[in-house]
């Protein structure tokens, strides 16, 4: 039995774009569960509002870095992370782009291999490039302010920092885009599309 720990933001947690949370069988980490089997455990740590390195000074705890060497041994030992960060990275206070984003990844990435008290090994690791953001309206609209044309950029970057850690590798923007309703929050074509392709990658890693 393999557990796999998803790592991630509202597009993880299971935010429904017009607003509220999806029921969890129509969050992507429940649908690739139900796809891996149920011989696998497969866990939802989105939240809302997370980035990689940042601290957010309107949302507390949504640095990912100070979170995860905890979240990797409560739910340890962990077999696959799956890290799907960098969208929050883009908001326009934090005046970051994908580059940026790359590398907070990276630190995640070296957070995961550390040494810790249970001698767990450290997982594999899984780097999802974020979809592009399109549009975002409403509130949005001003948070992610300058975004779009820095999220297209997130796979290139996202590409090379998995390629020098030997991760596996997933640029969403490949398979799916974001609800056009906010621009930013995936629908449940999208959740669906996601989990079958992070099944594809890893179902012979575990």
């Amino acid at each position: 039995m393999a557990t796999i720990l998803c790592y991630g933001d509202s597009l993880t947690w299971g935010s429904v774009p017009n607003g509220g949370r999806y029921p969890k069988h129509l969050r992507w980490p429940t649908m690739l569960n139900e796809l891996l089997g149920k011989h696998h455990q497969v866990i939802n740590f989105g939240l809302p509002g997370r980035t990689t390195i940042w601290n957010d000074p309107f949302l507390e705890g949504r640095n990912g870095l100070s979170y995860l060497q905890a979240a990797l041994e409560t739910f340890g030992p962990v077999d696959i992370l799956i890290i799907m960060l960098g969208t929050n990275d883009l908001k326009r206070y934090f005046n970051v782009g994908a580059y940026e984003a790359a590398k907070g990844v990276e630190k995640l990435i070296e957070k995961s291999k550390m040494p810790n008290n249970h001698g767990f090994p450290h997982p594999r690791c899984v780097v999802i490039a974020p979809p592009n953001i399109l549009s975002p309206t409403g509130a949005m609209a001003e948070n992610f302010d300058g975004a779009i044309e820095k999220s297209q950029h997130f796979h290139h970057y996202y590409q090379d920092v998995a390629a020098h850690n030997k991760c596996l590798f997933l640029n969403a923007a490949g398979i799916l885009q974001p609800s056009t309703i906010d621009g930013v929050h995936l629908d449940t074509q999208a959740n669906t599309q996601l989990a079958q392709a992070i099944q594809a990658l890893i179902k012979d890693k575990i």
